[in-house]
């Protein structure tokens, strides 16, 4: 056995005890603390607000009308009611231990009033995402893309789902354990190229059960909350062919390569999903509205009285 070979085996043994002893979950934080985490998504915050988006809602800076700072603030106090979810032992998992919390460059003790931050891009990309960390942002054309509050908080809970279970921290350590293990054993050939290809791909389909799983807490938190959860069905719904009365939804056919490769699951897996998730627990128009009227106006209102962005 030549000493590659050797060196293959002893390595491998050693993960699996220490795997074994400690758990994979035990590695990504030994790689990954939450300190860390706050640290990756800072610096990427810190460069968009290096850059600039000068007026806009991102750095809450003047120059907002009376009805784009009321959705501003409405869409806050959602997302701290999302927060109202998360449990003592998801925030004993986030919390970093240093000073790293604070609107950008201020560094002050993180708490859980102040380790989320939640932005708004003006953008007319339909899009929100997640950093490590506790920084999400929502652009405003998803802000007009969404018919109904349930729509808004729901994904708003999808976003902070994706935080509480550290979806981008786990990948991560996937992505640099295995991408490290071909390179040693494979090398810079056509060989390594093709690994490297496969598990990139492999990953992807892992970031799939990241989306399921995000979907299936954003339940969990839009359902104690007292809102419908049919929202994030109803968002990936929309522009698919769904009969709501029958379950059935026909979505566009997708060739190999475009399943292989995609990092969301098929929107109407999600909206199926939704559907069953709804009617096992019994939620109702009665019991779980899909629109709260505050101070008078929808959610829908709101919007539009924000406009132009």
């Amino acid at each position: 056995m030549s000493k590659k070979w050797k060196f293959f085996w002893v390595a491998a043994l050693a993960f699996v005890i220490f795997f074994q002893a400690c758990g994979l979950e035990s590695v990504q934080v030994f790689i990954f603390d939450a300190d860390t985490e706050k640290k990756m998504g800072r610096e990427f915050d810190s460069l968009v607000v290096v850059q600039g988006y000068e007026g806009d809602f991102l750095l809450e800076r003047g120059g907002m009308t009376q009805g784009q700072q009321e959705l501003y603030d409405y869409y806050r106090e959602r997302a701290n009611e999302v927060l109202e979810q998360l449990s003592d032992s998801d925030w004993k998992s986030l919390l970093p231990k240093g000073n790293l919390c604070g609107p950008y460059p201020s560094k002050t003790e993180c708490t859980r009033e102040n380790f989320f931050e939640f932005k708004l891009i003006k953008s007319n990309i339909i899009n929100a995402f997640a950093l490590p960390g506790g920084y999400i942002y929502f652009y405003t054309a998803i802000l007009d893309y969404f018919e109904s509050e349930s729509e808004l908080v729901t994904v708003l809970a999808h976003e902070v789902a994706h935080v509480v279970q550290h979806h981008a921290r786990d990948r991560l350590t996937k992505a640099i354990g295995g991408l490290l293990l071909i390179e040693i054993f494979l090398g810079d050939n056509i060989l390594g190229d093709l690994a490297s290809l496969g598990y990139s791909a492999k990953l992807m389909q892992n970031s799939q059960e990241n989306e399921h799983e995000a979907d299936e807490i954003a339940f969990i938190y839009t359902h104690r909350m007292g809102i419908s959860s049919e929202g994030l069905g109803d968002f990936f719904a929309r522009g698919l062919d769904y009969d709501e009365e029958t379950g059935k939804c026909i979505g566009k056919k997708r060739d190999f390569l475009d399943k292989m490769f995609s990092t969301h699951p098929p929107s109407c897996d999600r909206v199926t999903r939704n559907r069953v998730q709804r009617l096992l627990a019994g939620q109702t128009p009665e019991t779980h509205p899909a629109d709260i009227e505050r101070n008078g106006k929808t959610f829908k209102q709101l919007v539009n009285a924000a406009k132009p962005f």
